[in-house]
């Protein structure tokens, strides 16, 4: 894992593609709302 992700840190403001394939920014979908982002390795 990154060093710079710890508890009470920032989080970096990823950049993903959604369903369609459109480019979207964590901040841009969070808005001003919380959000709790769960980190996991794996296929499920």
């Amino acid at each position: 894992m990154r060093a710079d992700i710890v508890a009470g840190a920032v989080f970096p403001d990823y950049q993903l593609p959604d369903q369609t394939g459109a480019l979207r920014k964590l901040s841009e979908i969070q808005g001003d709302d919380p959000m709790v982002v769960v980190l996991s390795r794996g296929g499920f």
